[in-house]
C-alpha cells in the first residue's frame, strides 16, 4: 500500500491512475472554448463526450491540483474572457458556476477532492440550448 501511495504521488501530485490522463490530451478543437486549470486530469470513466469538435456536449469530471476556493476563482476569471456569461455562482461545500454563451449552457460543480486525490474536483456539464423553443402541440 505504501508503494502505492509513494507512486501516486511521483505522478505529480495527486493520485494518477490509468482511469485519469492530462486535460491537455483532449482534442483542442473541442476544448479551445472552456479553459481549464492548468494540470487539471479527466477522470475517464466518470466522464461522458457526445458529438466532436465545437459541437460537443456531455459532462467532464476532472480532478486540479487547486484548492476549491482557487479553482472557483478560476472559472469566475477565466470564462468571461472566453465569451462565457456568468448566470449564477454558489460558493459552498459543493460551489456550482452557471455560464452561457449564444449555442451552449455549462454547469461547473467544483468540491474538495478525497485525501488521496488532487486539490479539488470539478465536473463540468455542457448542453446546447434551446434557440428556437417550439411550443408543445395540445391534443
Amino acid at each position: 500500500m505504501i508503494t502505492a501511495i509513494l507512486a501516486a504521488c511521483a505522478g505529480g501530485g495527486g493520485v494518477i491512475t490509468h482511469n485519469t490522463e492530462s486535460a491537455s490530451k483532449l482534442n483542442p478543437a473541442m476544448m479551445a472554448e472552456f479553459p481549464l486549470p492548468k494540470d487539471a486530469r479527466v477522470l475517464n470513466e466518470n466522464s461522458l463526450i457526445l458529438g466532436e469538435g465545437e459541437a460537443w456536449v456531455g459532462r467532464l469530471e476532472l480532478y486540479s491540483p487547486l484548492s476549491a476556493s482557487d479553482t472557483v476563482a478560476f472559472f469566475v476569471e477565466r470564462y468571461p474572457q472566453a465569451g462565457w456569461t456568468l448566470l449564477s455562482s454558489t460558493k459552498s461545500k459543493n460551489s456550482i458556476i452557471v455560464f452561457t454563451n449564444a449555442k451552449k449552457s455549462v454547469t461547473v460543480e467544483v468540491a474538495e477532492g478525497s485525501a488521496l486525490s488532487m486539490a479539488s474536483k470539478i465536473t463540468i456539464t455542457v448542453s446546447p440550448l434551446n434557440t428556437n423553443p417550439t411550443p408543445a402541440k395540445k391534443k
